[in-house]
C-alpha cells in the first residue's frame, strides 16, 4: 500500500536541452565578472594602500568577496545540475542554496571587520590622497555596474546567483560612496568622510543581507515556505474525498522553487489506495505545484500500532 516514490520524469532530456543553452550564457557571464572583479580587487587593494583610504580598501573587500561569490556561484550552478546518483538521490540542488549561504555569511563577516575599522579611523583620523580615490571608484564604479548588469537575468531565478548579483549591487553603491568621499576629500580636505562612507556601506550591507540568510538557513534545515502553507496543504488533503484523517504530515523545501510532501493518510472504508493516492497527488501538484508527495495510504487510523508516532 505504500507510495515507494518511483518517478518517471517524462520529456525531461528535451527539458534539459532547451535548458543547456541559458545554462551556458549563465556561466560564461558569471566568468566574464569574476575575472573582471579579481582585477579590479587588486588594483584597489593597492590604491587603497598608496592612499591611506580605508574606504577603498573595504571596496577592495567587498569586490574580493564578490569574486569568491561568483566563483562559488559558478561552481555551484554546474554542480547542481548533475543528475541525481544513489549517494544523493535528490540531486544536487541544495549545492546552490549552500553556496549562497556561505555568501552571506561572509558578506557579513567582513561588513563587521570594517565596521570596527572604521571606528578606529574615526577615533584617530589618517590622511587620504583624494585624487587617486576618485580615479580608481570610477573604474570601480563601472566594472561593478557591469557585473550587476551581466547577473541581473539570472539573479531573477536563482537564489545562488541572486547573492553573487547582491553582493555586486552593493559594491557598486559603496563605490559611488568612496568616489564622494574622495571628491569631498579633495574639496574640503574631510579626512573623516572616509571612514564614515565605510561605516555607511558596511551597515547598508548588512541591513540587506540580514533577511537572506535566515532565508537560504531555513532550505538548509529543511524547512518549509511558511507555517500557512503547511496548513493549507493539509487542508486540501483532509478535504478530498474518502480521506478520514492524516498525520505523519511534514513538508519540507528542497530547493527556493520546490517542496516535498510526506503524510500518512486515513482512508475511508470502501476507498481504493492507489486511486485515492493518484487524485490526492495530482491534487497537491495542480494546487500547490508540489510534485514530490510521499504518501502513506492506510485502510484505518494505526495510531494504537505505532505508526503516528513521529
Amino acid at each position: 500500500m505504500s507510495d515507494h516514490g518511483h518517478h518517471h520524469h517524462s520529456g525531461s532530456c528535451s527539458h534539459n536541452h532547451s535548458h543547456s543553452h541559458s545554462h551556458n550564457s549563465g556561466d560564461v557571464k558569471l566568468s566574464y565578472a569574476l575575472g573582471v572583479n579579481v582585477l579590479l580587487s587588486v588594483v584597489q587593494v593597492l590604491a587603497g594602500i598608496f592612499s591611506g583610504s580605508l574606504a577603498l580598501v573595504a571596496d577592495a573587500l567587498h569586490n574580493l568577496s564578490d569574486a569568491f561569490s561568483l566563483l562559488l556561484a559558478l561552481i555551484a550552478r554546474k554542480i547542481a545540475r548533475r543528475a541525481p546518483d544513489s549517494r544523493r538521490t535528490y540531486g544536487y540542488k541544495k549545492v546552490e542554496t549552500l553556496s549562497a549561504y556561505t555568501n552571506y555569511v561572509i558578506l557579513l563577516t567582513v561588513s563587521v571587520w570594517l565596521i570596527f575599522e572604521a571606528c578606529m579611523r574615526l577615533i584617530s583620523p589618517e590622511p587620504v590622497v583624494g585624487w587617486t580615490v576618485v580615479w580608481v571608484s570610477i573604474i570601480a564604479v563601472i566594472v561593478n555596474l557591469g557585473t550587476v548588469a551581466l547577473t541581473y537575468h539570472d539573479a531573477q531565478h536563482s537564489q545562488n546567483v541572486r547573492a553573487a548579483y547582491l553582493h555586486n549591487l552593493g559594491d557598486a553603491l559603496s563605490s559611488v560612496g568612496v568616489l564622494i568621499a574622495g571628491i569631498l576629500i579633495i574639496a574640503f580636505g574631510w579626512w573623516w568622510v572616509d571612514p564614515l562612507i565605510t561605516l555607511a556601506i558596511s551597515v547598508y550591507i548588512i541591513r540587506h543581507v540580514w533577511g537572506h540568510v535566515f532565508e537560504v538557513a531555513n532550505i538548509l534545515i529543511d524547512g518549509n515556505q511558511d507555517s500557512a502553507q503547511s496548513t493549507a496543504i493539509q487542508d486540501h488533503i483532509l478535504a478530498v474525498d474518502g480521506v478520514l484523517s492524516i498525520h505523519h504530515f511534514h513538508l519540507r523545501a528542497l530547493d527556493e522553487h520546490n517542496s516535498a510532501v510526506e503524510a500518512h493518510v486515513v482512508m475511508a472504508q470502501g476507498q481504493v489506495a492507489d486511486e485515492l493516492r493518484a487524485r490526492l497527488k495530482s491534487g497537491l501538484a495542480k494546487s500547490f505545484g508540489i510534485h514530490h508527495a510521499f504518501l502513506e495510504v492506510e485502510a484505518q487510523d494505526c495510531g494504537e500500532r505505532g505508526c503516528q508516532s513521529e
